[in-house]
């Protein structure tokens, strides 16, 4: 069994020597949250940020497509900051053509200049 002979355990939050269990973390509840709440808050930061892009992408298409399926120049889609990159999902047909998905809408180049947009009913 190993020793911790000149070993003080610290808690993980406020740094303060830990008395008691040897399995102690942390010194209270309050650092116990605290440190739980710190943890959730910097995850919680990249997802609003993508749920940021995905919504101001799905109010585009949302903008652009008038009826079920348009044509949309790509360049209409880069003027309005669309990000090509953050999507929902991806629709690989049986024919091999990626959609990519963006909520209750999808998306696919047909050729350099142009995106094909369908409203997913």
């Amino acid at each position: 069994m190993a020793s911790n002979i000149g070993y003080e355990k610290r808690c993980l939050f406020c740094g303060e020597r830990l008395y008691g269990r040897s399995d102690k973390k942390y010194c209270d509840d309050g650092c116990r949250n605290n440190h739980h709440y710190m943890i959730r808050k910097n995850s919680d930061v990249l997802v609003k940020s993508i749920n940021v892009i995905l919504h101001h992408n799905r109010e585009v298409m949302r903008q652009l497509n008038k009826g079920v399926k348009s044509i949309i120049k790509k360049q209409s889609l880069v003027d309005r900051n669309f990000d090509f990159d953050v999507m929902t999902g991806l629709h690989k047909t049986k024919k091999g053509t990626e959609y990519r998905i963006v909520y209750d809408y999808a998306y696919r180049l047909v050729d350099e200049d142009n995106v094909l947009m369908v409203k997913l009913v």
